[in-house]
């Protein structure tokens, strides 16, 4: 692939060619286009040949190695001082159980009879948000239950954890082969879809749908989806009168950013987009004020909307938070933000950020100026 890459050669135009110059100039422009798509994938993917990587890989092993036993060396001192202190960690409750419910024979795991005791103990056993479970709690489950005892609850869909371990195929692999009750054998497992949602209006699902229907496949998402895992309908709101200025529909409102081809990282976002972003929404929210937009009540049925029945949704709010206060205060609209960002604003807390970041880097001038004019550089 290296090879071919860095090989290709781009076709040109035949001397002899009698063209139209204005469809040669359209011709040319969408050929650069896609040479430039490619060689920016090339540069980025395709950079060393296998020689080099061999080269590289022999390199660095060593230091790799010693790296791996420097981890090894930690976790057993780490043990060993948490041990002094008789205290455990999280991951350590897990383990500990998986060491008293586990035990290898040959080369088979088997349950101890600690785990026995509990077999006979527990009648049922209920799981919540199973999606998000790992193999260390398999184990443990699987060590303590008789077989036909686990009861799990789940939605692959919100499965978020895998940075942590956690293994949707274990979901997956039951969703799959569990039966629904109408055609379950014995000692198999048995499937119930929860096919309603209670808390939404139809135009919500409708919209969740639409988009999630489009992109979400059994390759991004681990599962397929289609109308057998749709989200339906299971409130029961009641309808505004014809004569009231309630839309009832979804809005998708798109702001067109000009492209910044030469970006660094496109997952930063640039801070002139979330603002531009946060005028908007602050635009809409007084647009909703001003047209009276009706709400339902459950003690008063439906009345105008208040800036109180307003949420603003944001992926993180630490650092987006400020800007859309700005923009909503600039339409003296109330708002109200939970950021616990007066805790993290404190120099005690920020001092020692800023000496976090120059460990990281200690090219960054501003944390370094900082930390040398706190008590720890005394400058």
């Amino acid at each position: 692939m290296y090879t071919i890459a860095n090989d290709l050669k781009w076709e040109t135009w035949p001397r002899d060619s009698k063209i139209v110059i204005e469809q040669k100039e359209i011709s040319k422009e969408k050929r650069d286009n896609v040479k430039k798509k490619f060689n920016k994938i090339r540069d980025k993917i395709l950079v060393y040949d296998s020689k080099q990587i061999l080269k590289d890989l022999n390199e660095i092993y060593p230091i790799m190695r010693t790296l791996g036993n420097l981890v090894i060396e930690f976790s057993s001192k780490y043990q060993e001082a948490k041990k002094e202190k008789n205290i455990i960690d999280f991951n350590d409750i897990e383990h500990f159980a998986l060491k008293l419910l586990i035990k290898k024979e040959d080369e088979d795991y088997m349950s101890t009879d600690v785990a026995k005791l509990y077999k006979d103990k527990f009648k049922e056993i209920l799981i919540d948000e199973y999606q998000d479970s790992n193999l260390v709690q398999e184990y443990i489950l699987n060590s303590v239950s008789k077989g036909n005892n686990i009861f799990m609850v789940g939605d692959v869909k919100q499965s978020i954890y895998k940075f942590r371990q956690a293994r949707p195929e274990l979901f997956i692999d039951k969703y799959e082969n569990y039966k629904n009750k109408d055609v379950i054998n014995e000692n198999e497992g048995m499937k119930i879809q929860l096919f309603k949602n209670f808390r939404s209006r139809k135009n919500i699902l409708d919209i969740t749908n639409l988009v999630f229907e489009n992109i979400m496949s059994k390759k991004l998402g681990d599962i397929d989806y289609n109308k057998e895992e749709f989200l339906n309908l299971g409130a029961n709101y009641e309808e505004p009168k014809e004569d009231t200025n309630y839309a009832g529909k979804t809005e998708l409102l798109v702001i067109d950013l000009k492209q910044k081809e030469d970006a660094e990282d496109e997952e930063i976002e640039n801070v002139d987009d979330i603002v531009i972003e946060s005028k908007l929404v602050a635009k809409k929210i007084q647009e909703l004020i001003n047209s009276k937009y009706q709400v339902f009540d459950k003690k008063l049925g439906y009345r105008n909307i208040t800036y109180k029945d307003i949420v603003i949704l944001l992926r993180a709010t630490l650092n987006l938070a400020p800007i859309y206060e700005k923009s909503l205060n600039d339409l003296n609209i109330p708002v109200f933000s939970d950021t616990g960002a007066s805790y993290l604003e404190s120099v005690e807390i920020q001092t020692i950020m800023s000496l976090l970041k120059i460990i990281d880097n200690p090219m960054q001038d501003i944390p370094l100026v900082s930390v040398m004019r706190s008590p720890i550089g005394r400058i």
